[in-house]
């Protein structure tokens, strides 16, 4: 008789999703969505902010009001601005989950004609886009007074960090710069205060340059090729 005692079973995992979007005015009613998928009833959860030290969780104040999976703010703030996570865990059998993937939920206010934000996020070169093994400066520069102001970014890959924290990274005063990109750095970048007021959100994506030319070459060819055919 053969028996089967190596097999693995994949431990339950916390996910965690936003309704209706991630990107709120104020006064957007939001929720966020904590599941553990493929697995029984009787979990509670825990709900927590993300902070830029490496693996540190916040739990929020009010966490218990999202008992039930769902952690909902009827009308967001710009306090409701951050990184969230969930968690969860259950009495029989016990067991706690790890922390969730993590979202980003960011609360703009309402902008009228001739109104301008306090701080603006600078980009050098002045785009969107960028390739590999570049350098990329991004600064923050207020109306009145840019001291105390920092560039941050939350990654495509779910990471909050600070821009003194990046290999390739630096921090100068209210200026950030990276010496030489990588399609890691894509994502949100964004200027905070000392007291946490965020202010002028961008979403940067770095391209690796030998994909980029060769899907540009591609199309060439194939646009020539049509005009022959034509």
């Amino acid at each position: 008789m053969l028996l089967m005692t190596d097999f693995s079973i994949s431990d339950p995992r916390a996910v965690l999703s936003v309704s209706p979007q991630n990107w709120l005015t104020e006064g957007d009613p939001v929720t966020l969505i904590c599941e553990v998928h493929s697995f029984s009833t009787g979990w509670t959860f825990s709900w927590f902010t993300l902070t830029v030290s490496p693996g540190h969780y916040d739990l929020l104040s009010d966490s218990s009001r999202g008992a039930g999976g769902n952690y909902t703010v009827s009308s967001a703030a710009l306090k409701h601005t951050g990184v969230y996570a969930c968690r969860a865990e259950r009495e029989k059998p016990v067991y706690k989950t790890q922390h969730s993937n993590t979202q980003l939920l960011w609360v703009s206010v309402i902008v009228f004609s001739g109104v301008f934000p306090p701080v603006s996020l600078i980009i050098s070169p002045s785009r969107t886009q960028h390739f590999t093994s570049a350098s990329l400066s991004l600064s923050c520069e207020h109306q009145s007074n840019s001291t105390g102001w920092r560039v941050r970014r939350y990654t495509d890959g779910g990471q909050l960090e600070d821009c003194s924290s990046l290999r390739r990274g630096s921090q100068t005063g209210s200026t950030c710069a990276i010496s030489s990109t990588s399609t890691s750095d894509t994502g949100v970048y964004w200027c905070e205060s000392e007291s946490g007021e965020k202010h002028h959100p961008v979403n940067i994506t770095v391209h690796c340059e030998s994909v980029f030319l060769n899907l540009i070459i591609s199309l060439a060819v194939y646009n020539q090729c049509r005009k022959q055919a034509d």
